[in-house]
Formats: C-alpha cells, sequence, structure tokens
C-alpha cells in the first residue's frame, strides 16, 4: 500500500455473484477439467435461499443428479375451469431445490485450493484494456476475466416493456389430496384476473405434499396478504383441501423485459438475468443459463477466452418476447385467454421447443396459427417501429 491507496488483490478470474449462474458455471468447468491451474475468487454477500427451480426437457442435463422431482403427465386448466391434458412425448419436467443445487456444487468445490470465496457486497464492476476491476466496501479486486451475475434494473428506453412475475409458492402437507403424484399442473388459471396474468402452479411432491404457488405477470407486486388470500382460496375452494400443513414458504420476483442485456463489456461477461438468460415471456431462466454455461466453455477449449458468438435467445426470440410482452400491455388480448388459445390449439412439445428457442420457423408458424392474429400484428408493428427509431 502507497499513500493510503490500497493495492488491488489480482486473479485469473473473478465472479460477482455467487448464486446459481455462477456456480453452474465453475461447477462445470472445474467438473470438466478447466481451469485447475486458475487462481479464481467469488463474491457475493446473499444467503442461500430455498427455491424451486422447474424446468421441462426431453435430454439429459449437466445438474440432473440434484433432481428431487419429475413428472412424466402435465396439465393445464382454463380460466372457465377446462382442464386439458397435455401431450408432451419424451419431454419431462422436473425441479431442483436450491439448496441442493447449492451444497451439491459447493461441496464439490470445497476440494479445490485455487478457489477462494468471499462474503461481501460488490459495489461496482468495470472493465479496463485487458482486465476488470471490481469494487468492494474493503478492496479492490483485479481479474483477467470477470463473471457478473449480479442483477440490477436496467435503464429502460423509452416503449421498452419490463413486466415482474412475483410468486409466492407453499409446500403444504395434507391427507385430503387426492392428486395422481405423476401428473404437474403447469397452468391453473381458476382465479381472477385484475392484478394481471395470474395462474397457479400445482406440482404433488408426494401422496400427501403438495406445492402450490400463485404467479402473476403485472407491472407492480401485490400487498404480501393479496398472495396469501388467493393462495387459500384456491387450496380450499378448487383444491378441496380444508386441513393443511404449511412446511416451506417462497417468494419471488424475476423480470420479464424486451431490454436487451450486454453479454459481454471488455472481459467482463454477464450471466443470467443480468446476461439475458431470462426468457422475456416466461420469466425461465435455469435451462437458458446452462446453454450460455456450455456456449462459454466450448469457446475456452477452442480459443482460451469466453467470447462465443451465437446467443441461445436470438433476435428472432426477442421479438416474440416483445411482441407478447406489447399484447399483455394493451389488455386487449388477456394472457389467461392468450396461453389458453396456445395450449389448445398447439402440441406441447411445440410449445416447450418454442420457448426453449429451439423451434424453426415452421413450427413457429404453428404456434402463431394458434393465437388471435390481430392484437399479434399490432403489437409486433408497434415493438418494430419503436426498435427502427
Amino acid at each position: 500500500m502507497a499513500g493510503g491507496i490500497k493495492e488491488p488483490l489480482s486473479c485469473d478470474i473473478l465472479f460477482a455473484g455467487g448464486g446459481m449462474a455462477a456456480l453452474s458455471l465453475l461447477y462445470r468447468a472445474l467438473k470438466s477439467g478447466l481451469w485447475l491451474d486458475k487462481s479464481i475468487i467469488v463474491i457475493d454477500n446473499n444467503e442461500y435461499k430455498s427455491k424451486n427451480w422447474s424446468f421441462w426437457k426431453h435430454t439429459p442435463g449437466p445438474f440432473d443428479e440434484v433432481i428431487c422431482k419429475s413428472w412424466s403427465m402435465l396439465s393445464f386448466v382454463s380460466n372457465e375451469g377446462k382442464t386439458k391434458d397435455l401431450k408432451i412425448q419424451d419431454y419431462g419436467y422436473h425441479t431442483i431445490r436450491s439448496q441442493d443445487f447449492y451444497r451439491h456444487c459447493l461441496t464439490f468445490l470445497a476440494d479445490f485450493n485455487n478457489i477462494r470465496f468471499i462474503h461481501e457486497q460488490v459495489l461496482s464492476v468495470r472493465p479496463e484494456k485487458n482486465n476488470c476491476l471490481l469494487e468492494t466496501s474493503t478492496g479492490i479486486y483485479r481479474s483477467v476475466y470477470l463473471f457478473n451475475s449480479i442483477y440490477r434494473k436496467p435503464p429502460l428506453k423509452p416503449g421498452s416493456q419490463y413486466f415482474l412475475q412475483h410468486f409466492k409458492g407453499l409446500m403444504i402437507r395434507s391427507k385430503e389430496f387426492t392428486f395422481d403424484p405423476a401428473r404437474a399442473y403447469l397452468m391453473d388459471f381458476r382465479t381472477s384476473q385484475e392484478h394481471g396474468t395470474s395462474f397457479f402452479y400445482t406440482l404433488p411432491f408426494s401422496e400427501h405434499e403438495v406445492f402450490v404457488e400463485f404467479t402473476v405477470f403485472s407491472k407492480h407486486l401485490l400487498e404480501q396478504e393479496a398472495y396469501d388470500r388467493k393462495l387459500d382460496v384456491y387450496i380450499r375452494q378448487m383444491l378441496q383441501v380444508k386441513e393443511f400443513e404449511i412446511i416451506e414458504e417462497e417468494f419471488g420476483v424475476i423480470p420479464m423485459t424486451d431490454h436487451r442485456f450486454p453479454r459481454f463489456q471488455g472481459n467482463i461477461i454477464n450471466i443470467g438475468s443480468a446476461g439475458g438468460d431470462t426468457r422475456g415471456a416466461t420469466g425461465y431462466t435455469f435451462t437458458n443459463v446452462q446453454k450460455t454455461v456450455t456456449r462459454i466453455l466450448d469457446e475456452w477449449r477452442k480459443t482460451g477466452t469466453p467470447f462465443f458468438n451465437r446467443e441461445n435467445i436470438g433476435l428472432k426470440e426477442h421479438l416474440y418476447d416483445a411482441t407478447l410482452l406489447q399484447v399483455l400491455d394493451g389488455r386487449e388480448y388477456p394472457g389467461h385467454q392468450v396461453f389458453g388459445d396456445l395450449f389448445k390449439g398447439t402440441p406441447a412439445p411445440v410449445v416447450f421447443s418454442f420457448l426453449d428457442a429451439e423451434s424453426s420457423i415452421f413450427k413457429d408458424l404453428l404456434l402463431i396459427k394458434s393465437l388471435r392474429p390481430m392484437p399479434f400484428l399490432k403489437a409486433m408493428i408497434s415493438v418494430l417501429s419503436r426498435k427502427s427509431k
């Protein structure tokens, strides 16, 4: 130290944030034999809160060993109460508990002496010519590459959409359940829609334990009592369960926006929601993070750098997401009707591949055909007009 100025602590790779995206990348890199000779520092001050991450898939994934429950059958329930059993073919729906994921990754990483975890708040990150700087309240860190997963709401351009997917979930236990443990309810719209697009999400974990979540797509959060009230009404009236025990509670907020997040800023690589890995139309993140991690690691093996070219959520998907958010904002075509028409008129595997950015233009057209054309056409014209300015 000279003149009271602290010298930056240097390493090869910095992580700003140590959540799901960061640990996915770090675990998979070291598991595959990469970065064994790199000095790595992870800086994060968040506690690892208990959450459920759910996703559909039809091929093996990198964290299949920590999946706690899978469902081979899915159903959709409309606002009018009509149930549609979805034919999902070779897809399955899966849930990973965040605590299992964190324990799995951190236990593995504890054996590596080249990794250091620091529990501090990240104040800022910035790129320099050939490296990166990260500042905390007590020090400055320098690295060649920095992976940033700390999400901050971006400054939005005029007309940009910024919805929130906010939800409260309860794991409840009761002997009154009549669920088939192999069937999950992906969306159940049997609730009023005054707060925005609102639905329940019901996952039976066993004969007597069910996870029930109330989810809203809107631009503002509700009072906590509103989530509790909706859940209580649904459990008692729709599920016909009078006596139950609450085992766990979960609350979360996920951004749904048409903002284009920068992936690379000099040698800073943004990952997770901070890098655009949250799908604007759905809020699903876990699968997109794993695809981004795969691209980073593939490029590192080829070039020794993390700078990949092709995004999983590309321009086409961004246009679709922006259009849907514009439709939801206009309320001419309510969200419960949009998703009802979508699953009524399109095979579920086509919907899943579309939402995973794996579909062809031909399949996209099949999906779009099931929806009311005029609201989407007007919304798309509005989006294209705004983005061309």
